[in-house]
């Protein structure tokens, strides 16, 4: 079969074909360019056995193509992915960008990642920041296994903590940054990432807003004089999270992402 045989055949599944692409490109060890130029290239029998085999775990079986593959990319960087952390998404990128703008307004920043999952974002951040001082915690020991992991693939170092959000942590930070739980446990989520993803990692109660209440409670006695919080939030939660965060703080700003969703708060 040729290559441009099989992204034609990609059609007849009800699926992003974005999804089938990373696969393909994956396991034929190709970058999108250089597929297109293959187009009427032969694919090699033993990859075109591998990839019909992970198109079906992904197309009948549901399961998110970066599980199949066992990792994924975010901000340029390589992570390793399983069932005990979230797939780091590319709307998330924006928080990085925000983080790393934040980190340049201080001589030798502290950063704490709460709930770092894989840590993408605290290993995302040390990259383009080797000098920052960061501590990234999450209360899942699986999740914490994979975020040591990534931080040692991407050769940096990272202070990581088995933690429940900011309880018991000691110490002053300029920057507090966190990705929480944000899904109301009542609402409709795709099955592909509630029958895939850590519910610990998905779901907040208090109509999604109990994490960012935790947080935003326990910041008072972390946060420095200069400091900043730095939120990723739900697009449709704008209002609540407005509403909540003048209870602790009034000083904030909301940021889209490159979607034009809300998707960054900022407070100080």
């Amino acid at each position: 079969m040729k290559y441009f045989e099989l992204l034609d055949s990609f059609r007849q599944y009800d699926c992003e074909e974005t999804a089938l692409i990373f696969l393909l490109t994956e396991i034929c060890k190709i970058s999108r360019s250089e597929l297109y130029l293959k187009l009427n290239d032969e694919i090699d029998d033993e990859k075109l056995i591998e990839l019909n085999k992970a198109i079906k775990m992904h197309v009948f079986d549901l399961i998110p193509v970066q599980y199949i593959m066992g990792y994924t990319y975010f901000y340029g960087l390589k992570f390793m992915v399983n069932k005990n952390v979230l797939i780091p998404r590319f709307d998330t990128e924006v928080v990085v960008d925000e983080v790393i703008k934040a980190s340049s307004n201080y001589k030798h920043v502290r950063i704490i990642d709460v709930g770092t999952g894989s840590g993408c974002i605290a290993i995302a951040t040390k990259v383009n920041n080797p000098d920052a001082n960061i501590t990234a915690i999450d209360i899942s020991k699986e999740a914490l296994k994979v975020a040591r992991e990534n931080a040692k693939m991407n050769n940096v170092e990272i202070n990581f903590i088995q933690n429940d959000l900011l309880t018991n942590i000691k110490g002053e930070f300029d920057i507090i940054v966190s990705n929480p739980p944000y899904i109301d446990t009542e609402e409709d989520v795709m099955s592909l990432v509630s029958d895939n993803e850590p519910h610990l990692a998905l779901y907040s109660p208090e109509a999604g807003l109990y994490h960012y209440r935790k947080i935003l409670e326990q910041s008072k006695m972390l946060l420095s004089k200069t400091g900043v919080i730095i939120f990723e939030i739900a697009y449709n939660k704008r209002d609540e999270m407005i509403e909540l965060v003048k209870k602790y703080y009034s000083k904030y700003e909301i940021i889209k992402d490159l979607n034009n969703n809300d998707r960054i708060m900022i407070i100080r």
